[in-house]
């Protein structure tokens, strides 16, 4: 199929919806397309250059308001003589910023929802529901999808589903050298023999994080080893409030906040568990799927759309949203497995993955997305 000139324009460089832009930057640059970016930066802005896309400087995230009064000029003229096919947003105030600027190039646009509808202020809603103006809507799971036709059951002709694809020859424990877990290992200082639950992400979203400490509280075990992963240099607001919730429940020592960290297979090669949470706030979890492509056992919050990643009992465990005991009893589960069964569970996790979630179906099937879109 022909490859598209495409322009994606996202809040950060960073964490999975960063990964999700470079993985379409590759696809399509990959089947002979032009791949540019527009964002304020992030992590990743290297990772993008490296795969011979181009990328555009936005200012860093102001008010919305000035944000979309500002930017949609400003951004088509940087691109117009590119003769772009397509744009695609991957936030709601990016989609407010794409839909204007595909309205200045006469293009059509895409919105990827990553997650169900939240707004709780009439900014914010407004903001929200911009994506609905796009000419195609992607969701990242059947939880999304399900919440966005009953909002608006018109949208089903414009919709696909097209679940996050994970890059399974870096995801594969065989070839994560053990000297990379160990160097992290005494990085992180994990203590020898502790039983690790892993909870990687970003404090960039309050998603629940409170429970696993609850949780940990209730499981009540001394081998146990709690780690947060996602700290930045400068702590944010939520960072600091999960700290304070440590504190409170005693936790020091057995449970701890660690940084960000760009080894991730090795990281989850430390972890007996890993677990998320947001219950029905959450769109999707690249963790859940990284992770049991790495051959661990996950847990989640049962009514989002982390949970659709799991099958229960066999590549892990959901428990009742925002049930701290239940969690700690799914963690607990994990934890009990026993060598012959923890096998058994790390095959069926990566049989689930490569039947579900390949990053190679992922992007054949959102170049078809594409194709139909193009004029």
């Amino acid at each position: 199929m022909p490859a598209p000139k495409l322009l994606q324009i996202v809040p950060s460089l960073s964490g999975s919806i960063g990964r999700a832009t470079l993985d379409t930057a590759q696809a399509v640059i990959a089947a002979g397309g032009t791949a540019v970016v527009a964002s304020p930066g992030g992590t990743m802005v290297a990772d993008l250059l490296r795969l011979r896309a181009s990328h555009l400087e936005l200012p860093a995230a102001g008010h919305p308001l000035w944000a979309r009064l500002n930017l949609p000029a400003r951004l088509a003229a940087s691109v117009r003589q590119l003769d772009l096919d397509l744009i695609h947003a991957r936030s709601p105030l990016t989609a407010w910023i794409a839909g204007a600027v595909a309205r200045r190039l006469r293009t059509k646009w895409i919105a990827t929802l990553h997650q169900p509808f939240l707004a709780s202020n009439l900014l914010a809603s407004h903001i929200e529901r911009q994506q609905l103006r796009a000419d195609g809507l992607i969701a990242v799971s059947e939880h999304v999808a399900s919440d966005l036709r009953h909002r608006l059951p018109e949208s089903s002709d414009r919709l696909d589903v097209i679940p996050t694809g994970v890059n399974l020859h870096r995801f594969d424990p065989a070839v994560v050298r053990a000297d990379r877990v160990i160097k992290l290992a005494a990085q992180l200082r994990v203590p020898d023999g502790a039983h690790v639950v892993l909870y990687p992400g970003r404090f960039v979203q309050d998603r629940g994080q409170k429970l696993l400490v609850d949780a940990i509280g209730k499981l009540g075990r001394d081998d146990v080893f709690c780690l947060f992963l996602g700290s930045t240099s400068t702590p944010m607001a939520l960072e600091k409030d999960l700290e304070r919730a440590i504190e409170t429940a005693g936790l020091n020592g057995k449970v701890q906040i660690g940084p960000y960290v760009d080894d991730m297979p090795a990281a989850y090669m430390l972890a007996d568990v890993v677990v998320t949470t947001g219950g029905a706030r959450q769109g999707f979890s690249r963790v859940m799927i990284e992770a049991q492509a790495m051959g661990r056992p996950v847990v989640c919050e049962q009514g989002g759309g982390a949970a659709e990643a799991i099958v229960e009992g066999i590549t892990g465990w959901t428990a009742p949203e925002g049930d701290p005991a239940g969690f700690a009893e799914a963690i607990g589960a994990a934890l009990s497995l026993s060598v012959e069964r923890r096998a058994e569970l790390a095959r069926a996790g990566q049989d689930n993955v490569r039947a579900r979630y390949s990053l190679a179906e992922a992007n054949m099937r959102l170049l078809q997305f594409y194709e139909r879109l193009r004029p």
